[in-house]
């Protein structure tokens, strides 16, 4: 058999517990469970970090977060340290498709491959009058009463309020959705796979090659905006309430505003990963129109989950908001559905696994030997984040007394045991023991667990893997802010 090729598919930001396949109880996969009938389904697969720079950065290179420490969004990985270009010194044509502007435009994971389409980021670039004032425009939101007063004293009100009007509009009828352009990707990928329409110029003679590629499908990422035909489970209401919000106000709900808003916008979220999911059946679907299918590697995962304003088991008072922070299940429990070469029957892989083991994976494939237990390490499976980070100002009031239930590192380790997954816990003085059935159901067995996190952390020290940081321009930054992003 020839070498085969590598798609490793991030769809951002959905978490297990919400999908069909994981037994969500809305049918919001239904082509990842028909596709899951072919391929290996893990039931207990960790992201090594809750947001996407830490997590593609172990995607990457194979190492925990606390082994590569790229955990901000400058961050950047050194030369040669990832499977990409692993993968280019032995022939393979690279290739990542992402509008995500972590990935894209603030760290430097999109350096390693030999080609990259990305969304050129642009303050202006949904406003019908560029030259005045839009929603999108800075980077401090504060819903429609902030926009109406930026738009009364800009230069140009007139403009500026048809162009909030606008924006208003887009959301409402799920437009907006449609500039993440997931189509538009795939379109790319599959033209840059399968028949070189995406190829630059002077690249035509190597699309014979064996390809690797990967891409970032952020539907399900904030905003949650379904288009109409995937938007099943939301409402009018719940939409203009959505609409009142430029990014995911932390800060807002953490200093009053009713909780039930934001565990409101899950019925939004489950149209967004059914969303995410059509895009998925139209991707695969290209490739197997385009007979390639059979013979690529094909990963299907996340990079974290989302939270929507539950209690931290392992603190009992956190609230958890998008993922800012915290180590809980619905950040870190992700789906993994992978379709190893040449693969027709179903598998089912209860141990615990981890994203860290893609390269491991890649190079199994490469020689033969991938197999089911290819993301299923020799030890136990660990994830981390440093964040909240004490200089986040502004997200409470109050100063630090007010923020000390944010504040990481957080830091969670995940064994077998029997037929259950135990799952420890450590963040300052908390503690936490769960035992974990499936992606819908846990237990807490006790308030300990930190003696076993400490044990398992031990031994992970950093790999000089990390570069110089880089710096991040102002409009991606205030892209970050209006993806929910905290500086």
């Amino acid at each position: 058999m020839s070498r085969p090729n590598v798609l490793l598919v991030v769809l951002d930001s959905v978490r297990a517990k919400n999908a069909g396949l994981y037994g969500h109880h809305r049918e919001t996969t239904p082509f990842l469970s028909a596709y899951a009938d072919g391929a290996t389904t893990y039931r207990q697969a960790r992201a090594p970090g809750i947001h996407s720079v830490a997590s593609h950065a172990s995607l990457w290179t194979g190492a925990a977060v606390e082994e590569h420490g790229v955990t901000r969004h400058e961050d950047r990985l050194r030369p040669d340290t990832t499977i990409w270009e692993e993968l280019s010194t032995v022939g393979y044509r690279t290739g990542i498709f992402t509008v995500n502007s972590v990935l894209a435009h603030a760290s430097n994971l999109t350096e390693p491959f030999d080609h990259a389409r990305t969304q050129a980021f642009s303050g202006s670039s949904n406003k019908p009058f560029p030259d005045a004032h839009g929603p999108t425009d800075s980077a401090t939101h504060d819903g429609l009463a902030g926009n109406l007063r930026r738009s009364l004293g800009d230069d140009r009100p007139v403009k500026s309020l048809f162009n909030c009007a606008h924006h208003a509009y887009e959301k409402r009828r799920g437009s907006l959705g449609e500039t993440l352009d997931s189509g538009r990707l795939i379109d790319a990928f599959l033209g840059w796979a399968t028949d070189g329409s995406d190829l630059a110029v002077g690249d035509g003679a190597e699309n014979d090659r064996p390809w690797a590629a990967c891409l970032n499908l952020m539907d399900a990422h904030f905003p949650y905006e379904p288009a109409e035909k995937h938007d099943l489970w939301g409402d009018e209401t719940l939409r203009a309430l959505h609409a009142e919000f430029e990014k995911p106000p932390a800060n807002e709900f953490v200093q009053g505003r009713p909780w039930w808003q934001l565990a409101a916008f899950e019925h939004l979220y489950d149209g967004a990963i059914r969303q995410a999911d059509a895009h998925l059946e139209r991707l695969l679907g290209g490739l197997e129109r385009a007979g390639v299918h059979g013979e690529t590697l094909v990963v299907i995962t996340s990079d974290h989950g989302e939270g929507f304003g539950e209690v931290s088991r392992l603190t009992g008072r956190t609230r958890l908001v998008d993922h800012s922070w915290g180590i809980d299940e619905v950040l870190t429990h992700v789906p993994l559905v992978v379709k190893y070469p040449g693969q027709t029957d179903p598998a089912t892989v209860e141990a615990p696994a981890t994203l860290s083991a893609f390269p491991d994976t890649v190079r199994a494939a490469l020689e033969g030997s991938a197999s089911r237990d290819s993301f299923v390490p020799d030890g136990p499976v660990v994830a981390s984040t440093e964040r909240l980070l004490a200089d986040h100002d502004g997200i409470f009031e109050g100063g630090d007394e007010a923020a000390s239930d944010y504040y990481g590192p957080w830091r969670a380790v995940y064994e077998r045991a029997g037929d259950d997954t135990t799952k420890y816990a450590a963040r300052g003085e908390d503690a936490l023991t769960l035992r974990i059935r499936d992606a819908q159901e846990a237990m807490t067995v006790d308030r300990a667990g930190s003696e076993r996190v400490e044990e398992a952390f031990e031994p992970l020290e950093p790999m000089d893997l990390k570069g110089d940081a880089g710096t991040v321009e102002g409009d991606v930054e205030d892209r970050l802010a209006d993806l929910g992003y905290l500086r």
